[in-house]
């Protein structure tokens, strides 16, 4: 359920150059949606209408088109901005909504906000309590921040299994950012093994990934000497190695 407050705020001139526009705000699901329809131009005209979900950007869609007269552009502005309207209680502004949580969760981890992030996961699982990516940050966190061991093992074994059964590929998921998850969770717990074959399969998808690069060069792993039958040290391995390595091709 919804309710609509619709308010026009200045008067429509095709003529003139003024921007006009109707903002029109939406409680869905406990959420607060703002959506802003304005009209610029003269001829054509051009109808943008952009939706906030508590005040971060979400989408904005737009129209330029030649209008006859006043209630031709009416029209135009209602469907666009009734069309917005619809788009909040459908599953594609479901869609910009957990890309707003993975943004919100991504930018939380980064910059050193444990605790936060471990509640927006929560928040982000109350409405997408299948989606694995989610769970592999919630796994994350409850290792990181709550300590929870146990229970970071069991989100990491809920991750894996939910991401098998959405059958996922490798175009639509980021699978390296999602192994990155697990195998910190895993290492947290005290899983070296586990977190070092999460982090190779992170690697499978993306070989230069540097997050994943970065935790395994802490556990001490080495990247594959050119010649295994050679030692490390021998100059068949090692200079190769140091001109390939700045050359970024391993």
């Amino acid at each position: 359920m919804y309710y609509l407050v619709m308010e026009k705020r200045d008067v429509i001139n095709i003529v003139s150059r003024k921007s006009s526009d109707f903002s029109t705000k939406i409680e869905h699901q406990g959420k607060l949606f703002y959506i802003i329809t304005e009209i610029h131009g003269g001829e054509p005209v051009t109808i943008s209408t952009t939706i906030y979900l508590e005040g971060a950007h979400i989408e904005t869609l737009k129209l330029t088109t030649p209008v006859k007269d006043e209630n031709e552009l009416s029209a135009l502005v209602d469907r666009q901005h009734d069309r917005a309207v619809r788009k909040i209680t459908e599953e594609e502004t479901a869609n910009k909504t957990r890309i707003a949580y993975f943004r919100e969760i991504k930018h939380l981890v980064r910059t050193g906000y444990g605790p936060r992030a471990l509640d927006a996961t929560r928040k982000a699982l109350e409405e997408f309590p299948e989606d694995p990516l989610m769970t592999s940050y919630h796994a994350y966190l409850t290792a990181t921040v709550d300590n929870d061991y146990d229970r970071a093992v069991e989100l990491c074994r809920e991750a894996v299994k939910r991401l098998k059964e959405s059958g996922a590929t490798a175009f639509d998921f980021p699978y390296p950012l999602f192994h990155l998850n697990i195998g910190r969770a895993y290492l947290k717990a005290n899983m070296k093994k586990d977190a070092v074959e999460s982090f190779q399969k992170g690697l499978s998808f993306d070989p230069r990934n540097r997050d994943i690069v970065s935790e395994l060069k802490r556990l001490g792993m080495r990247k594959r000497p050119i010649f295994p039958s050679l030692s490390r040290s021998h100059p068949l391995n090692k200079y190769p190695g140091i001109i390939l390595t700045r050359l970024k091709l391993r």
